[in-house]
């Protein structure tokens, strides 16, 4: 959580701040100027020709110089330009045909195999603990045990935090892709219990390597479209005073201008170094249109905007990954966002970008349980 001046486009933690330039490492939201990369003349194909996604698709070969670039199903994700004729459909790919032009057998390969999503299983200890959020007044220190889904990930090297996440139940973390994307399996171990850098073992924290690494298949770089992954921990956790699962939100929730708590371990000071404690602060949710608006960068349905209307509250460096928390009605906490990106930090008129978890929760299904 932040204070703070203008700087460019950054991936987040949570501070108060003042801005100098800062460069950009692994993990860390990327709030810099998103740059398309692209022409305009490469992306529409001419009429004899079609947009395919990977060269394998195209049975031609096509030497890289001669290869026209397009836009492939949307303008996020790049590929080529192939003769109509030329085009290797998959078999599940539904050919443009009258039915009556179909054979039996066509119609039979055509037609989509059914994949039932098991639900994600609420957990019984999920999002409780003893907070409210008028016990949040300004950006601050929280408790040890206020946020016990709370996950850190820390580099292998010097074991430096770069980014935060949530436990959903006792094998898997949800995260923001930008943190991992230049990772492997080896270079991070996920820690949760964690409180206070600067106390050993004060709520007996646990670090785990990891197993998988899960991204978005269409997250994108350019844009941080899709900016959710989720990884699975070597070994089931423990449930604790300290350690504790979050609840997810249901697709109807409604959280527009509602207030949230977002937490991190993010820096407090811009140009300065990560918080040693677990910070907190209360900000706004904002209308999505109030979101689009404050862009000049492209603002998706699948994303959330929030920071004080005022300025001077918002997630930073360092707080990427990390949730974006409203209270139910029950009394329990759901993570309604994932810190992604921004511009600056607290900066007036400008809020934090966050990753709708609403729009993945099938994903996340998908992604967070071991299906036998």
């Amino acid at each position: 959580m932040l204070l703070l001046k203008k700087i460019d486009v950054y991936l987040l933690p949570l501070c108060i701040f003042l801005f100098v330039s800062l460069g950009v490492t692994a993990g860390q939201l990327v709030r810099i100027k998103h740059e398309k990369h692209r022409k305009q003349g490469d992306q529409v194909c001419r009429q004899d020709m079609e947009c395919v996604s990977k060269s394998e698709y195209c049975d031609i070969n096509l030497e890289p110089q001669n290869q026209q670039k397009c836009s492939f199903g949307n303008e996020l994700q790049m590929g080529f330009c192939c003769p109509i004729n030329k085009v290797i459909r998959l078999n599940t790919e539904r050919r443009i045909l009258n039915d009556d032009d179909e054979s039996n057998l066509d119609k039979i390969l055509n037609i989509p195999l059914p994949e039932p999503i098991k639900p994600l299983p609420e957990e019984p200890e999920c999002g409780q603990n003893i907070k409210s959020l008028p016990n949040i007044l300004n950006v601050q220190n929280a408790k040890a045990n206020d946020w016990p889904w709370m996950a850190v990930f820390l580099e292998t090297t010097n074991y430096m935090n770069f980014c935060g996440g949530v436990l959903l139940n006792r094998r898997f973390v949800l995260t923001a892709a930008h943190c991992l994307k230049k990772f492997t399996k080896q270079d991070f171990v996920v820690r949760l219990g964690e409180y206070d850098f600067t106390t050993n073992n004060e709520t007996q924290y646990i670090d785990y390597r990891v197993t998988d690494i899960r991204l978005h298949p269409d997250y994108d770089q350019a844009t941080h479209a899709n900016d959710i992954a989720i990884v699975r921990l070597n070994r089931p956790t423990i449930y604790n005073s300290f350690i504790r699962p979050i609840c997810l939100p249901k697709t109807n929730m409604e959280v527009y201008k509602k207030n949230a708590v977002v937490a991190g371990w993010g820096r407090t000071v811009f140009a300065g170094e990560v918080s040693n404690v677990l910070q907190e602060v209360v900000i706004p949710i904002w209308e999505h249109d109030q979101c689009v608006s404050a862009f000049s960068q492209p603002i998706f349905k699948t994303n959330l905007c929030a920071a004080s209307y005022e300025g001077g509250k918002d997630s930073c460096l360092g707080d990427s990954g990390g949730p974006l928390l409203m209270q139910r009605h029950d009394g329990r906490w759901t993570n309604v966002g994932i810190v992604s990106w921004g511009i600056s930090c607290g900066e007036l008129g400008i809020p934090g970008v966050y990753t709708k978890v609403t729009s993945y929760l099938k994903w996340i299904a998908v992604n967070a349980q071991d299906v036998i």
